[in-house]
């Protein structure tokens, strides 16, 4: 059997449109979340390091503490692979 062509009313067409407008709208809102984070967050606030003190926009915080995390997350699974291949 020959395949239909698939042209722009076919259902796969249209449900490939659909799912490109519920991404579209899932990113939208994603976006006004964000701006809203980012707005709600941008008082200053006094960072305590070791060996020093700084003020800083929270939203600078939560953002670095966040990517530590991940780093420090990430670390601690290739550590842990590693010392299981090692078994």
């Amino acid at each position: 059997m020959a395949e239909q062509p698939q042209g722009p009313g076919s259902p796969a067409t249209s449900k490939r449109d659909t799912r490109d407008i519920v991404r579209l709208v899932v990113l939208g809102v994603a976006l006004v979340l964000l701006i809203a984070f980012i707005v709600g967050n941008s008082a200053s606030v006094k960072v305590n390091f070791v060996f020093f003190d700084t003020k800083a926009s929270l939203i600078w915080v939560i953002i670095i503490s966040v990517v530590l995390g991940v780093i420090v997350d990430r670390l601690a699974i290739v550590l842990n692979h590693r010392r299981t291949s090692r078994k």
